[in-house]
């Protein structure tokens, strides 16, 4: 662009471009060296304004003002993940998972109501990529059809293992052991794939909003598991809001993973290089899908059940129909045929569905602190 010019006889002042120095009139509205857009001061003085940083703070305050959630208050990436580089002794890992059982839960504390510094899932995470990269190199070079099972397997659970594995640490009563979650993995898996199949066949969702329909028929689907899936465990000892993002984590887990682990094989059957894309494009947005979709989901429907007095009631609650609904819209415009560019579609969705779960573990976390008090101080009263 041309820088402006006065005309003859006519004189401006000048001003400089704090972004390149170049001397500019002071009436420009832009820098003809470096397209840097200016603006004017309480003083009257044109200055260069400063490029503008994305902000958190405010984006997530939009989020959660527009869903009525709790605003995410005093919180840093850099905080959260500051122990992941750190070194730690492995056996806390150990003792880590072997938490949650009827011997190994730990009495409710106050200490629990901080928001957690996660590290063992980006262990797991390292682990895991290393383990598909072994297979990548070794299908690359043999080509040999015994290595596919693992490459699909590994590659399909890698990241969304981890992700479980950062829920399973943002869990701060450690109420629900490990054993547990990998059952509901298994099982919530399989059921919420074989129940959304089941509905997809019994209504026209799929032939009136084609694949974006899966926003409706596998959110209700992967709900139904986890509540099938707690028929059979004893649900009065996973009381809390975090316990509910945990569950709902773990079957999105396996539900992610096995249709992670279909799609490849269908596409590895024709193309072998489209299945390794497949696959690791799949895992880089594994943390954004569904594992985040039924976490929130399940945390909607048990913050609500315990207000209420059956599933019907539950569902026809608006709180609960509120935040369900996040998930199926998210779920849905992830499916439109656009993408944006560079994915930018998946980014923002992720980004939106992880400000909601913060929100949810911040008030998960206030819920814990709340009843920890409140036992200690009943405790306090009997002595």
């Amino acid at each position: 662009m041309a820088e402006e010019k006065a005309m003859p006889g006519e004189h401006h002042d000048t001003i400089m471009c704090t972004s390149c120095g170049k001397q500019l009139n002071s009436s420009a509205r832009y820098c003809g060296n470096c397209g840097q857009s200016l603006q004017t001061n309480a003083g009257g003085q044109t200055t260069a304004s400063s490029p503008k940083t994305f902000d958190f703070q405010s984006a997530s305050d939009e989020i959660t003002n527009r869903l009525g959630l709790e605003r995410i208050e005093a919180f840093s990436l850099s905080q959260f993940f500051s122990q992941v580089f750190k070194k730690h002794d492995t056996n806390n890992i150990e003792n880590l998972f072997s938490a949650g059982t009827m011997a190994t839960t730990p009495e409710l504390r106050s200490d629990m109501a901080n928001m957690p510094n996660p590290w063992v899932f980006f262990r797991v995470l390292s682990g895991a990529v290393i383990t598909y990269l072994i297979f990548y190199y070794s299908w690359n070079h043999f080509h040999n059809l015994n290595l596919l099972p693992g490459l699909i397997i590994v590659g399909s659970f890698a990241v969304p293992s981890a992700v479980l594995i950062l829920f399973y640490e943002l869990n701060t009563p450690r109420n629900i052991s490990m054993t547990r979650v990998i059952q509901m993995v298994a099982a919530g898996g399989a059921i919420s794939l074989l129940l959304s199949l089941l509905i997809f066949e019994a209504t026209p969702l799929l032939g009136i909003f084609g694949a974006s329909s899966a926003g409706i028929v596998e959110e209700c689907g992967k709900l139904l598991a986890v509540l099938l899936v707690l028929r059979f465990v004893p649900v009065t000892r996973y009381p809390y809001k975090l316990n509910g993002l945990l569950i709902g984590a773990a079957v999105g887990t396996g539900f992610a993973a096995f249709e992670s682990a279909g799609y490849a094989l269908r596409i590895g059957l024709m193309d072998s290089n489209a299945m390794l894309a497949n696959i690791t494009l799949r895992g880089v947005m594994s943390p954004f899908g569904h594992i985040a979709w039924t976490a929130i989901a399940t945390c909607a429907y048990l913050s609500v059940r315990k207000d209420c007095s059956d599933f019907g009631a539950t569902i026809r609650n608006p709180k609960f129909f509120t935040l369900f609904g996040i998930p199926v819209a998210l779920h849905f415009v992830w499916n439109l045929p656009f993408d944006g560019p560079l994915l930018a579609k998946f980014w923002i969705l992720g980004f939106i569905a992880w400000v909601i779960i913060i929100s949810l573990v911040q008030t998960g976390l206030r819920e814990i602190k709340c009843i920890a008090d409140s036992t200690f101080a009943v405790g306090m009263q009997k002595r």
